[in-house]
């Protein structure tokens, strides 16, 4: 059966002794975790709990997260995922809107919890990760210990949903996006294939486990009867310590995080043997040309993968180390068992070379958004789906993400699309970071407007930046305009929030992000 819980049992019995989670010097075998599993399935069936019943997680990286994913995908229950980063109101949105029973949390997010809690009285059971009981909440480990160590007896089909997973909200509410066990235990075996990854692998889990793509590669790396080494959150210098630690032999990260990673101080680069790490993987956002480069000098030997997708389509495309350095900015080819279209306004397919809409199937694919049959309705045509990113396919077959439909900009009756221009200002070696957006102009509908984050010691101007895009870039693609920043505003899972940088510049001419 292709369910998460159905792998853990076996691996238990396969892999008995061997550490399946490594969390803050604390290992569990395959064996230890499948019991920890056992007894939370159990405690939760104590508490009434059935199938199709919600618990939200609202953690950050913990062993905690995988024993409650494994446990609760053994008696049918539904986990969702919160973004520890989010507020009262937007958790209580996410607890009110998945119709959760059961909320599981640390201890820095229970005032966010009292603030919501009269306002939510289907939530029956909270849970509090390293700490004690109070009078609304139970402490997780003694409410794990209520639960016994037998196998639940409740028949868990793979079609049956596994969690919800809610898209960041970057354009308006999140959505839940339902995803069944068969989909993500059919992407983790063909991510095991893609990314050649094995029973003798190490995988460090860098990034939030809420989000989908570290989701996706825990599940592929227990799958596997791996070893996962869990951080609770992003540290470059503490990845290089335990990438010697622990041998660890892949990872996920996004290329924010890569970027942070290859601009650590040489003298903490070089103190760390970084030589068992042999696959890289990235996706999230586009991974700037240079980023890349700076990746394979400095991880030596190393497989690059780039890959795109989404919480709602898992993997869709992928270039592989042998393509990345040829073929620059693309996304490769569809991952094992996807198909893609390339299609018009008119839901017509384009030529070779042209920019469309892209529209995947897969058996990865979410079974639809939960309760939002307008959001169904928006984004499926004829058994494909579709979250409104532009692309185009070369001569050879390989596709590129040319941009998000919405982060298109119109200058002059003419569409610009950002990453382009991105790229080539990430090329600059006083560029750290970079964002490009379309701001209002009265003569053009709209103009390019370059946001950037210096590089620690370069001295930058509006001048100079312009003057690099020369020969570069097209006369109507270069930034009119500039804006140093200390920072971009990024959701956790890396992504630029566009809409934020669009608002700010729409109510306010001179950024709310600005550098006085």
């Amino acid at each position: 059966m292709l369910t998460f819980g159905a792998v853990i049992k076996q691996n238990a019995i396969k892999y008995k002794n061997k550490p399946a989670v490594i969390f803050q010097d604390s290992i569990k075998t395959y064996d230890e975790l499948n019991i920890r599993a056992n007894k939370i399935a159990n405690a939760f069936l104590n508490r009434g709990y059935q199938k199709g019943d919600k618990v939200a997680v609202m953690l950050k990286n913990h062993a905690a997260f995988v024993e409650v994913m494994a446990g609760l995908s053994k008696i049918g229950v539904v986990i969702v995922p919160i973004n520890y980063r989010l507020v009262g109101p937007e958790v209580e949105y996410i607890l009110q809107n998945s119709e959760s029973r059961g909320f599981i949390i640390s201890t820095e997010y229970e005032n966010i919890v009292r603030t919501v809690l009269s306002r939510l009285p289907q939530l029956d059971t909270i849970l509090l990760v390293n700490d004690a009981s109070n009078e609304h909440m139970a402490d997780y480990e003694s409410f794990l210990a209520s639960g016994n160590e037998t196998e639940p007896d409740i028949v868990v089909d793979e079609k049956d949903t596994f969690y919800l997973g809610y898209t960041s909200g970057t354009t308006g509410k999140p959505k839940g996006v339902i995803i069944s066990h068969r989909s993500r235990i059919l992407t983790g075996m063909a991510a095991a294939y893609e990314f050649k990854i094995g029973e003798s692998d190490v995988h460090l889990v860098a990034g939030p486990i809420y989000h989908a793509a570290p989701w996706i590669f825990l599940v592929m790396q227990l799958i596997v009867g791996g070893t996962l080494v869990i951080h609770e959150s992003f540290n470059p210098e503490q990845v290089l310590k335990d990438i010697e630690r622990y041998k660890i032999t892949n990872t996920f990260m996004a290329p924010t995080m890569y970027n942070f990673l290859i601009n650590t101080k040489e003298e903490i680069k070089t103190k760390q043997d970084i030589s068992s790490m042999r696959v890289l993987i990235s996706a999230g956002s586009p991974l700037p040309t240079q980023t890349k480069l700076d990746i394979l000098d400095f991880f030596k030997d190393v497989d690059l993968h780039e890959f795109y997708g989404s919480t709602e389509s898992a993997i869709t495309l992928n270039i592989k180390p042998s393509d990345i350095r040829r073929k620059e900015r693309s996304v490769g080819h569809p991952f094992p068992l996807v198909e893609c279209l390339i299609l018009n306004e008119e839901k017509q397919p384009v030529a070779k070379g042209e920019v469309g809409e892209l529209y995947f199937k897969a058996p990865y694919l979410l079974d639809g958004y939960y309760n939002n049959p307008d959001a169904d309705a928006a984004s499926f045509y004829n058994g494909y789906f579709t979250v409104g990113d532009m692309a185009m396919q070369d001569e050879d077959g390989f596709f590129y993400i040319v941009d998000r439909k919405k982060d298109m900009l119109i200058s002059g009756g003419v569409n610009i699309y950002p990453r382009e221009i991105e790229e080539v200002l990430y090329s600059h070696p006083g560029v750290l970071d970079v964002a490009v957006i379309g701001v209002p102009d009265p003569v053009w509908g709209e103009s390019v407007k370059a946001i950037v984050v210096p590089r620690e010691g370069a001295n930058l101007t509006e001048e100079t930046i312009i003057e690099f895009c020369e020969g570069k870039l097209a006369g109507y693609k270069k930034p009119k305009s500039v804006d140093f920043v200390d920072e971009l505003p990024r959701n956790p899972s890396g992504k630029i929030l566009k809409t934020v940088l669009r608002d700010s510049y729409s109510n306010n001419k001179n950024g709310i992000f600005k550098i006085n």
